[in-house]
C-alpha cells in the first residue's frame, strides 16, 4: 500500500478579496502537506522553472530521498509566475514516461465575463512509472485539463463539459488521453489532476474506464463549492482512505488516498477532513477559512 497526494497549489499564491496574493506561500503549501507525508505527491499549477517541487517534496516527505519529475505546460496566469506546469514527487525511483499534451479544445478564447481575449494555457499530464514494493509496478499519471468554464464565445455563449461544444470536447479529449496512454504501454494506473470539469466520472470514469476514488456525493475541493480535484485508478487498484484536505485561503484543496491493490469485498471510502495551512504558535483550535475569486465556478483553474 503507498499514500498518495494530489495538490494544485496555483504557483504557491493564496487567494484574497482582489484576487491571486503576490506573495509567495509555498512553504504554507508545504505545512499542509507535511501532515499527510505521501509516498507520492502530484502537484499542478506549479512553477515548473524553480525549486518549488523540491522544497514541497521535502516539506510533504521529510528525512526521505525523493525523485522529482517537472514539466511546463502553459504561460501563467497568477502573478509572480511566468508558468505552469505539473510535477511528480516520490520516495520510490521514477522511471519518466512521454508527457501527454492535450490538444486545445476549438472554441472562442473570450474571458466569461468581460469578453476579452484570452490565451488558452494549454494543458496536460505528466506520465511516471514505479516500482512501489509489494503493490508492484504503478504507473502514475497527473495532469490538468482546460477549464472552458473560464471561456464564452464571441455570441456570448458559457462553455461546460455538460452540453455542447464543451461536452463534445470532453469527449474528444479523453478518446484522446485513452489512445495516449495505451501508447505508452499505461495498465494499471492511479491518474490524479485538477479535472475542471463538474461532471469528471462522465469522461474518465466511463470514456476511459477508470475506477472513481470518491463516493456519492462527491466531497467538495474548493471553495466554491466543486469537486475538481480527483483521483481515479485502474480497476486492479483500489484507493482507500479517500480524503479531501481543506487548505484555507487557497482555490483548491488537496486530496489523498492509500492505493492497494482492488480487494472486491472492500469498497473506496470517502471523507473529508479539515485542516489550516499555518498552525498556531500555542493552544487552541484550528481555524478553518478560505479565499474565493469571482463568483461561484469561475475563480480557478
Amino acid at each position: 500500500m503507498i499514500s498518495i497526494a494530489f495538490a494544485n497549489i496555483a504557483g504557491g499564491r493564496l487567494v484574497g478579496p482582489d484576487g491571486y496574493d503576490d506573495a509567495d506561500r509555498t512553504a504554507d503549501f508545504g505545512q499542509a502537506l507535511a501532515g499527510l507525508q505521501p509516498d507520492v505527491l502530484i502537484v499542478t499549477e506549479l512553477d515548473p522553472d524553480g525549486d518549488q517541487l523540491k522544497r514541497l517534496a521535502a516539506a510533504a516527505m521529510p528525512g526521505r530521498k525523493t525523485y522529482r519529475l517537472q514539466h511546463g505546460f502553459s504561460n501563467s496566469h497568477i502573478p509572480g509566475v511566468k508558468r505552469l506546469g505539473v510535477g511528480i514527487a516520490s520516495t520510490y525511483p521514477l522511471t519518466e514516461l512521454d508527457r501527454i499534451d492535450l490538444p486545445n479544445p476549438s472554441i472562442d478564447y473570450l474571458h466569461w465575463r468581460t469578453g476579452q481575449p484570452m490565451d488558452p494555457h494549454p494543458k496536460g499530464f505528466l506520465v511516471a512509472r514505479g516500482d512501489f514494493g509489494a503493490l508492484g509496478a504503478v504507473d502514475i499519471v497527473g495532469g490538468q485539463v482546460c477549464p472552458i468554464h473560464m471561456f464564452r464565445s464571441a455570441s456570448g455563449v458559457e462553455y461546460t463539459y455538460r452540453k455542447g461544444v464543451g461536452r463534445d470536447y470532453g469527449e474528444q479529449m479523453t478518446a484522446y488521453l485513452r489512445d495516449e496512454l495505451a501508447a505508452r504501454g499505461i495498465r494499471r494506473a492511479v491518474v490524479a489532476g485538477d479535472l475542471n470539469m463538474p461532471n469528471p466520472r462522465e469522461f474518465f470514469g466511463e470514456t476511459l474506464g477508470l475506477v472513481d476514488a470518491f463516493g456519492d456525493p462527491p466531497p467538495v475541493t474548493t471553495p466554491d463549492g466543486r469537486s475538481i480535484d480527483r483521483l481515479f485508478s485502474t480497476r486492479d487498484l483500489i484507493t482507500r482512505e479517500v480524503e479531501v484536505v481543506q487548505v484555507p485561503g487557497a482555490d483548491h484543496f488537496a486530496v489523498v488516498c492509500r492505493l492497494t491493490r482492488r480487494e472486491p469485498e472492500a469498497p473506496a471510502i470517502g471523507r473529508v477532513r479539515q485542516q489550516d495551512l499555518v498552525r498556531p504558535r500555542s493552544g487552541g483550535r484550528l481555524r478553518s477559512g478560505g479565499g474565493r475569486r469571482g463568483p461561484a465556478g469561475r475563480g480557478s483553474r
